[in-house]
């Protein structure tokens, strides 16, 4: 599983490695042109930006049409035949779209904070207090509610990365294969209608509890679906993800 993991990753990077280096340069071009023209200078950095919030979307959509690709397109001989079991083909994907989504977000997230410290002039003072808000924002915040705000993220991921590799898996197959790449795009919306019409009628049956996430001094800082929420992401999570292993093991059984 691990090859084929670390090939799934450098295969990304062979074919996208334009995505992370784009506001590379655009922000290289804004430092050289801030020392001759400091307007030239803003317009580069301003194309930066814009760089990495496009590229993340571009990487997005190119993981996921890589990935099928990989398993149900031009090279989907090679690596349904290659002798790893349908166990590992799946944790496979799923962690590849996890360590894809870590690796952009990080790149993201530090481009745009050097991005913006290029662009402001900070003191030692003006830092220190930068920190201190941060600090106090979190002890306000609490532990209880970090937890719960990362469980909602962290289990919100994993749904989406499943209901993707689920919806081009299965889209990816016999019934849906004369779409080509429609076909995941079509098992999605349909994935989507029914996800909708469940919470629809569990709301009508009033089985959601709204869960409100407050701070200590008692202001509400989130509403979420609550316990019922995550409880629905549980089950759907291993569901899908055992839908996906059956997938891989029957195209295996049939090759």
């Amino acid at each position: 599983m691990g090859k084929l993991l670390g090939h799934q990753i450098r295969n990304h990077f062979k074919y996208n490695w334009f995505i992370p280096l784009l506001p590379i340069i655009f922000i290289l071009s804004g430092l050289a042109l801030g020392r001759v023209n400091g307007q030239y200078g803003a317009v580069a950095f301003g194309l930066a930006a814009l760089a990495v919030v496009f590229g993340y979307m571009a990487a997005a959509i190119t993981i996921i049409v890589g990935d099928y690709n990989m398993f149900f397109g031009d090279s989907a001989l090679f690596y349904e035949s290659t002798p790893i079991s349908p166990g590992a083909k799946t944790f496979s994907r799923v962690l590849y779209y996890f360590i894809m989504i870590l690796i952009y977000s990080l790149f993201a997230g530090i481009f745009l904070f050097f991005l913006l410290a290029t662009n402001v002039e900070i003191t030692d003072g003006e830092m220190t207090s930068f920190w201190q808000e941060i600090s106090q924002a979190l002890n306000q915040l609490g532990i209880k509610n970090i937890m719960m705000l990362v469980s909602w993220i962290v289990l919100g991921i994993l749904e989406s990365i499943i209901s993707v590799i689920f919806a081009v898996t299965l889209g990816g197959g016999k019934k849906f294969r004369r779409f080509g790449f429609g076909g995941p795009v079509i098992v999605y919306i349909i994935m989507g209608f029914i996800k909708s019409g469940i919470v629809y009628v569990l709301g009508l049956l009033n089985l959601f509890s709204e869960v409100e996430l407050r701070l200590t001094d008692g202001t509400v800082f989130m509403r979420g679906f609550g316990i019922t929420g995550l409880v629905l992401m549980i089950i759907e999570i291993p569901l899908l993800l055992f839908a996906v292993y059956y997938m891989h093991k029957n195209r295996i059984s049939v090759n």
